[in-house]
């Protein structure tokens, strides 16, 4: 069985001209087969123990834009951090993520491309659409014969029937010129992404994915390492599904 831990960056509410909203919106997903969980985990958690020695990685979160822009638990004065200390950070957990032998896949919608305005629930179904369509090339190609299962951050009020919903009809291949998919289960889990590393880590993936599509050069360096790890398919330079393409 392989696994692949899933969360965004950026909402799925249209892009609106001159509105501080980004407009870009990237999820993104940690593959990791089951036999390498643990070890994947324990990679998270060491460098969340290297970061903060003197706290319970299990007690915090890698919550990627409350870090860097000091926000939630990272607003308080204990927690608060320097741009030294939140570059640390972030390197320790790009350093990990990549150390932990899990393989990246992503998508972008670019809000501000999409034809016709398209609502939140669109954009919502489009890059689960697209995401649960690339893990499913990825067993095809990768995945030896294996089934593959999605968990994704229960956090933050998620619409969880609206996902699985977008899971349930990409699956069964519903939709003009949609093929069903045969490696991804159509069942998928929900977990608070506080009690686990891995969706942590594709949180901060998808947050340094987001910055590097809005052309954040303080980002690329972390951006190039998770690339090494981000699968690519044939003809795909940088392992990131974006859309509507240029």
């Amino acid at each position: 069985m392989h696994l692949m831990f899933v969360d965004d960056s950026g909402n799925t509410r249209p892009h609106r001209t001159g509105s501080r909203g980004t407009s870009v919106h990237v999820l993104c997903g940690m593959i990791v087969h089951e036999r390498l969980l643990h070890g994947a985990r324990e990679a998270i958690g060491s460098a969340k123990r290297n970061v903060f020695p003197e706290s319970d990685p299990g007690s915090w979160e890698l919550h990627a834009y409350d870090m860097w822009n000091n926000r939630g638990r990272f607003a308080e004065e204990d927690h608060s951090l320097n741009l030294e200390k939140k570059r640390k950070v972030f390197s320790r957990a790009v350093e990990a993520i990549a150390g932990s032998g899990a393989t990246l896949v992503g998508v972008a919608i670019w809000k501000n491309r999409l034809r016709g305005g398209s609502d939140g629930p669109c954009i919502r179904a489009l890059s689960w659409r697209l995401l649960a369509e690339r893990f499913e090339a990825y067993l095809d190609s990768k995945g030896g014969g294996d089934l593959g299962l999605i968990v994704s951050d229960a956090s933050n009020g998620v619409n969880e029937e609206g996902i699985r919903a977008a899971l349930r009809a990409t699956v069964a291949g519903i939709g003009k010129h949609k093929r069903p998919l045969s490696w991804v289960m159509e069942d998928m889990i929900f977990k608070d992404s506080r009690r686990e590393h891995l969706i942590q880590g594709a949180d901060v993936s998808a947050y340094i994915i987001q910055k590097r599509c809005h052309g954040d050069a303080s980002f690329s360096g972390w951006f190039a390492n998770l690339e090494a790890c981000m699968w690519k398919p044939d003809g795909d330079t940088h392992g990131l599904k974006e859309h509507p393409v240029h």
